[in-house]
């Protein structure tokens, strides 16, 4: 059990870091450094699209944002819950990176003034603010059961890999048309995905280090305890949670 809290712990930190990595790596790769996309780009990248600026192409910009904001309610929600026991020093790093991720979210000055009123920046702006205000009330989740905090886990690692891996693919036609050529799919997409695939198999092993199963009945994903298992944490975590209703 030490060995795999341990790798546990590790895990998470990992991950994130992989979706780090990939992000500010290169979407779409090309020999002239300044038609390299990293996925931070890709969310600028894509209003100037003829199609879109047509209004012929259908395009979520704001979704390319959602790899960091993914990546920082995780750290703030490992950072906060008393279950992964991180000491304090690694913790405080978790929450300021959460916060300095956010904060990249935001619309640059001095659009930031006006983003709320503003068709182009308002939804970034309430996306970057709204996951600000969730790491600042971090410690109100401290005590949350082992089942949600694996939960959530795996939850927000989907969120921020599969939006922005589905548009964009869905805009893949209208890039290469502006490349001129089928544009070259750079490691950052994929490491990003990756990343996020291992924050979410470190919420799979949490719950099954816990005694805990993923089961799917209908429009419905819950967490149930393994049938003759005891529970290790505090008295709330022996109920079923229905985590998507």
């Amino acid at each position: 059990m030490k060995r795999e809290t341990w790798m546990l712990k590790r895990f998470v930190p990992l991950g994130i870091a992989l979706v780090l990595v990939g992000y500010w790596g290169p979407w779409v790769n090309h020999k002239t450094a300044a038609l390299v996309l990293s996925g931070l780009d890709m969310a600028e990248f894509v209003k100037f699209l003829p199609g879109v600026r047509a209004g012929t192409e259908f395009v979520i910009r704001e979704l390319f944002y959602l790899p960091p904001l993914a990546a920082a309610l995780c750290l703030a929600l490992i950072g906060s819950s008393r279950l992964w026991r991180y000491p304090l020093w690694a913790r405080a790093i978790m929450v300021i990176v959460a916060i300095v991720l956010a904060i990249v979210v935001l619309p640059p000055y001095p659009f930031i003034l006006q983003a709320l009123s503003s068709d182009e920046f308002g939804r970034q702006f309430s996306m970057a603010a709204g996951c600000l205000a969730v790491i600042a009330a971090s410690l109100l989740y401290r005590r949350l059961p082992r089942a949600v905090v694996a939960g959530l886990l795996i939850i927000v690692s989907f969120a921020g890999a599969i939006p922005p891996l589905w548009q964009f693919f869905s805009i893949r036609s209208a890039l290469d048309r502006v490349y001129g050529q089928p544009i070259h799919i750079g490691w950052g997409l994929w490491l990003t995905v990756a990343g996020f695939l291992v924050v979410a198999g470190a919420g799979v092993w949490k719950l099954e280090v816990g005694g805990w199963r993923l089961e799917v009945r209908g429009w419905r994903l819950e967490v149930r305890r393994r049938k003759g298992h005891r529970p290790s944490d505090h008295p709330t975590n022996s109920l079923d949670h229905g985590l998507i209703p």
